[in-house]
């Protein structure tokens, strides 16, 4: 049989990663809370990730981990330790000098928690027993008080091998950790890493901001004519919501994240091999739709704080011109370009968290907020990328628009299709 590592993480982190990055990123990777992954990035010691792995398997994990900010040390199989306790048949008496015997354990006061009251090796205090105690504490072995509860020290106890055998018994095999009352829990990570699992988000070439065009377009081509018809349906649909006063605009921003699921889900299938179909456009509603609608939830408020930000700068610039609205001249002009900016400064940000929200939500079973932190970091660490991705949108934008627009029906394909490119460079390199 092969030998069988060990993954460890060391509690020690990257200096490059911040460590919210490393906390969502572990929880989105192996599907635990963040809670949870929260205890484990921030403990500070050296925590069992995975264990019984080939060396394979283990080196697998070893750089998803790494590549997400944890320091990970890999534990080769060790050869069988001497026991903790030592055990004597019956008339095989040990000798003075013997490293593996017992020494004598009779105490006047308990040594761990200083009582009195001892009685048959036992302090009837803490229920620790005396001898297993000590003998721990000679081999070197930290003794904690929550692993040392009465009942596992009973179910210690009652494991050990009865002394008053006469016929021979090997103890020098390493016992059961899962009888072990002693040994650190390992981390529980049951979902196992595959290869092609998430590893970021991480920071990309700058010139891959044009590469996630071209894959986007490289998308469009599979199948163009879905992918027209697909955009049709929902300008369509757009359109006619729009008409409804507040309820239909409210419902066009809830529902854009689950519309934009559907189509990363879309694209999902064309890099698995499948194509992309007009039924994708409403796929989202199968997959984590309530965390999609919050998405959008979180951008529609967040863009009111944004607009009411603007309208207080705005006022006030109007009121200081004295004039009102009513007028506006070159003065006022320069007034209104400050909240502008400013607006803008607050606009960027919220995009930011929304851009691969709806990719993480609906591909990676992700948290609405959860996702939006995830993608304000990644789009964070890749400026000079999506700065250049901006510049190259809006120049196909401009071109797309001369031919009567007709150049759009592949302008935009292109561009949505391109959020799922980037998603898959950034979270998956």
């Amino acid at each position: 049989m092969s030998d069988q590592y060990k993954v460890v993480f060391t509690g020690k982190l990257a200096e490059d990663r911040e460590p919210e990055d490393i906390i969502t990123a572990f929880a989105g990777t192996f599907k635990c809370s963040e809670e949870k992954a929260r205890v484990l990035v921030m403990s500070g010691k050296a925590t069992p990730i995975k264990s019984g792995l080939e060396k394979a398997k283990a080196e697998k994990y070893q750089a998803v981990l790494v590549a997400m900010g944890l320091e990970v040390e890999l534990v080769a199989p060790q050869p069988a330790a001497k026991p903790a306790f030592a055990f004597e048949i019956e008339g095989d008496s040990p000798s003075a000098d013997d490293d593996d015997s017992v020494s004598d354990t009779s105490v006047s006061a308990c040594p761990k928690c200083g009582s009195k009251q001892v009685a048959d090796d036992r302090c009837l205090d803490c229920k620790i027993v005396i001898s297993k105690y000590l003998a721990i504490q000679e081999s070197g072995h930290a003794f904690t008080a929550p692993a040392a509860t009465p009942e596992k020290v009973e179910e210690a106890e009652e494991s050990s091998p009865d002394t008053s055998s006469s016929s021979a018994v090997d103890y020098s095999a390493p016992a059961d950790s899962s009888s072990n009352p002693y040994q650190a829990p390992e981390a529980d990570l049951t979902p196992e890493y595959e290869e092609g699992d998430m590893t970021g988000p991480v920071s990309v070439s700058a010139l891959r901001g044009w590469g996630w065009l071209t894959e986007g377009f490289g998308h469009f081509k599979q199948n163009p004519v879905a992918w027209i018809v697909t955009m049709i349906v929902w300008v369509i649909l757009t359109s006619v919501l729009s008409f409804i006063p507040v309820i239909g605009s409210l419902a066009v921003t809830l529902l854009s994240p689950v519309i934009s699921a559907g189509f990363m889900l879309g694209c999902r299938e064309q890099e698995e091999g499948g194509d992309f179909r007009v039924a994708h456009l409403f796929s989202g509603f199968s997959s984590n739709v309530g965390q999609l609608v919050l998405v959008g939830l979180l951008y529609l408020v967040s863009m009111i704080v944004v607009i009411v930000v603007i309208a207080m700068f705005a006022g006030g610039a109007a009121f200081l011109l004295g004039d009102g609205l009513n007028s506006m001249g070159p003065d006022m002009a320069s007034a209104m370009l400050v909240p502008i900016l400013i607006g803008t400064l607050f606009i960027i940000p919220v995009v930011m968290a929304y851009w691969f929200a709806p990719a993480l939500v609906a591909l990676n079973d992700i948290s609405a907020i959860a996702a939006m932190k995830m993608s304000f970091s990644a789009c964070l660490k890749n400026m000079l990328p999506f700065f250049l991705y901006g510049l190259f949108m809006m120049l196909l934008f401009i071109i797309g628009s001369i031919p009567f627009g007709l150049g759009l029906l592949v302008v935009i394909p292109m561009i949505v299709a391109s959020m799922y490119t980037s998603y898959r460079d950034i979270f998956y390199s």
